[in-house]
């Protein structure tokens, strides 16, 4: 339920909504603390097994908390050298904390919280099968929904955002989000999760006496969900969403591939029958997408200029960074000619850029090295899992398909995107971890 209601304020991208969040995850935590205590269980995963993560993942809320420390208060000249950010106009800016929006650090250490005891809370409740196995169908109904709600908003109620007159992407399908990038990676993290339930129903009847399995009526449900989901993806007309969703199911086809005694048989046959209903989306939902890669290498331009201008300023405080949350005010004092002076720019449309001008280079680098520390560790041997397979494979793809979109768009800084990410990888680790201490 609450992967449902994230999306719909707006992809949850307000602070209100940021607070509401942090504040149901916090209660369900302590609900499910309270109740183990209440009957004297201990957690189902041990936190121990998980210490490095915990350690690493606390190192980067406890920098939050410095950079948006007053720090000019305790005086001093090292104090201030350490506060002095010179500009690419040759002049200085000297603030009361590393961070030149010390407000939006608290927020994003509030989000980093909010992330942290989801995971931790997902890892837990998710240790039993059938668990995994009820979320990952809601995941795949819940996507479902919204992409019908955003092919109906751009076909049937006037290309409207939630009822409202749209201020931004017009003609593309957007949903609940503002973004047309920020939905697609959505649908994205959907239609992984559905082609994993999907190659599940194979791994599952491959497990039995090896035969070469009879289609299950649930498999041709998964191929109409797939379907609506493919069809918003491709109306949303982002060029990067539907590169990185593709991509990401395609891995966890080939995860399966490895995984399945029977090999390439089916494989052959659902192939061409794939094809055509690909081609069928994309001439029905896609033809603003496909007009839209002619226009790639401008676009590209645009965003290299702009990349370019976010590494000089990462140059100037590589290990500080200008705060958590802080890239709007930072860039305005590197920004400059051939990046476009009529716009706003409060994103580095690249995640990772965006990691490392505003935390440093150093711990920056912990949230992508944790993911994919997680990812390789869920990957592994992952062709010998069995009731494990779909929720490690499941979030092994949406990680492939987070990290390519990251490259040129800040789809995972939209906290709807966020949360079900972060619960598709407490899946995975769940499983993972569950079936080890069961073995």
């Amino acid at each position: 339920m609450f992967v449902a209601l994230t999306p719909i304020p707006l992809g949850s991208n307000r602070p209100f909504f940021w607070a509401v969040n942090a504040l149901a995850v916090g209660l369900l935590g302590l609900i499910y603390v309270v109740a183990l205590r209440q009957t004297r269980e201990p957690f189902r995963i041990g936190l121990e097994r998980m210490w490095p993560s915990i350690v690493l993942y606390g190192g980067v809320a406890l920098y939050l908390v410095i950079q948006a420390l007053p720090l000019a208060q305790f005086g001093g000249p090292a104090i201030a050298a350490l506060l002095t950010v010179p500009t690419a106009a040759g002049g200085v800016v000297t603030g009361q904390a590393i961070s030149l929006a010390p407000s939006s650090t608290w927020l994003m250490l509030l989000r980093w919280a909010t992330y942290g005891v989801l995971f931790l809370l997902v890892v837990q409740v998710a240790s039993r099968t059938h668990r995994r196995e009820l979320l990952l169908n809601g995941i795949v109904a819940i996507v479902v929904a919204y992409a019908i709600f955003g092919l109906a908003s751009l076909l049937q109620l006037g290309d409207t955002l939630l009822s409202m007159p749209k201020w931004a992407y017009e003609g593309s399908a957007t949903a609940t989000f503002v973004n047309r990038n920020s939905f697609a990676t959505f649908l994205s993290f959907g239609a992984v999760v559905t082609v994993t339930m999907l190659m599940g129903t194979f791994v599952r009847q491959d497990e039995g006496d090896g035969r070469r399995p009879a289609i299950d009526p649930i498999v041709l449900i998964y191929l109409l969900a797939l379907a609506l989901i493919l069809a918003a993806l491709f109306a949303t007309q982002s060029r990067m969403g539907a590169v990185s969703g593709i991509v990401g199911c395609l891995v966890v086809a080939i995860m399966a591939q490895r995984r399945l005694r029977w090999r390439l048989g089916w494989f052959l046959l659902l192939l061409p029958v794939a094809l055509a209903a690909l081609a069928a989306i994309i001439y029905f939902y896609g033809q603003g997408l496909v007009e839209r890669l002619g226009s790639q290498e401008s676009t590209a331009d645009v965003r290299l200029d702009l990349y370019a201008q976010v590494i000089e300023m990462i140059g100037v405080r590589p290990l500080l960074g200008y705060g958590g949350g802080a890239f709007e005010q930072a860039f305005q004092l590197f920004h400059h000619l051939p990046v476009s002076p009529d716009l706003v720019w409060d994103r580095a449309h690249n995640t990772y850029l965006a990691l490392w001008s505003e935390l440093g280079i150093v711990a920056g680098s912990i949230p992508v090295l944790l993911v994919g520390m997680a990812a390789a560790k869920l990957a592994w041997n992952s062709s010998r899992a069995s009731s494990d397979w779909t929720g490690r494979v499941a979030a092994v793809g949406v990680v492939v398909v987070a990290a390519i979109h990251s490259l040129a768009d800040f789809s995972l800084e939209i906290q709807a995107n966020t949360i079900l990410f972060v619960l598709l990888l407490g899946l995975g680790t769940s499983a993972a971890m569950s079936k080890r201490s069961h073995t």
